[in-house]
């Protein structure tokens, strides 16, 4: 599954339009509902590549080279919607006026492990190839930054009744700005970040893509950018893949 193409594409322009308002918090009045976020996709590894070592529990795959060892674990809307008590003040997802919680993104959990050198360093940089060979960059903190930087707030909160329940607007349209603060305070909290690590440490978050249509099937995730540095000065560069297949949910009637 190796790239043919000479450029990532990023799908700029079109994708932070459609981010953009989805973190907006834009609700129409409506019947409230219970939130009820359920698998209708998922990720699992797919065995026997590049000496990955795979959970059955967690559908993690880990890649260790050199004494560094690196994890992805895909991340599903259940899990996501755990991330805050309040649906309302999570970025990642969009509770419909019918209760369905849907992702807005595609999403995977990292962990970088030194378990041997002195010093590593990783960068947050991280690239989803599909079966087509369609490159996607993860959306780094300063994307998400963009965003929540260009939302117009002139237009508040209106008045709530507390008979609704806070994930949902009443009689009109709005942005909801503590939905829009919580939500950037999630996304600091759990995206993952460029760092140093020293002998033992590790270093974890969350690697977010734009959400892959639902036909895609084989996609391969590259962590290019970890490196040893040694005593002496000297620098070893090391680059991660791993494979995961795209699945449907069957339904069960």
């Amino acid at each position: 599954m190796t790239s043919k193409r000479e450029r990532i594409y990023f799908q700029c322009q079109i994708m932070e339009s459609i981010g953009l308002l989805l973190l907006t918090g834009v609700f129409l009045a409506g019947c409230a509902a219970t939130p009820y976020p359920s698998v209708e996709v998922y990720m699992e590894p797919v065995e026997g590549r590049f000496n990955a070592q795979i959970d059955p529990e967690t559908a993690a795959a880990t890649v260790e080279k050199k004494g560094v060892a690196v994890t992805i674990e895909p991340v599903d809307e259940v899990e996501l919607f755990a991330l805050t008590e309040d649906p309302r003040l999570n970025p990642y997802l969009i509770v419909e006026r019918g209760g369905a919680v849907e992702p807005i993104y595609t999403v995977f959990g990292i962990t970088v492990h030194n378990r041997d050198h002195r010093r590593v360093l990783v960068d947050d940089i991280a690239v989803l190839i599909d079966g087509k060979d369609t490159q996607y960059a993860n959306l780094s903190s300063d994307y998400f930054d963009s965003l929540y930087d260009d939302v117009d707030l002139s237009h508040q909160n209106p008045y709530v009744p507390l008979t609704y329940p806070s994930y949902y607007g009443y009689h009109q349209s709005y942005v909801d700005a503590e939905a829009l603060e919580w939500g950037r305070i999630v996304i600091e909290d759990s995206i993952f970040e460029s760092g140093k690590l020293f002998s033992g440490a590790r270093r974890s978050g969350l690697l977010v893509f734009d959400r892959l249509p639902s036909d895609t099937t084989d996609v391969r995730i590259v962590v290019p950018e970890v490196r040893i540095i040694h005593s002496e000065g000297k620098t070893d560069r090391l680059q991660f893949k791993f494979d995961f297949r795209q699945v449907l949910q069957q339904n069960s009637e």
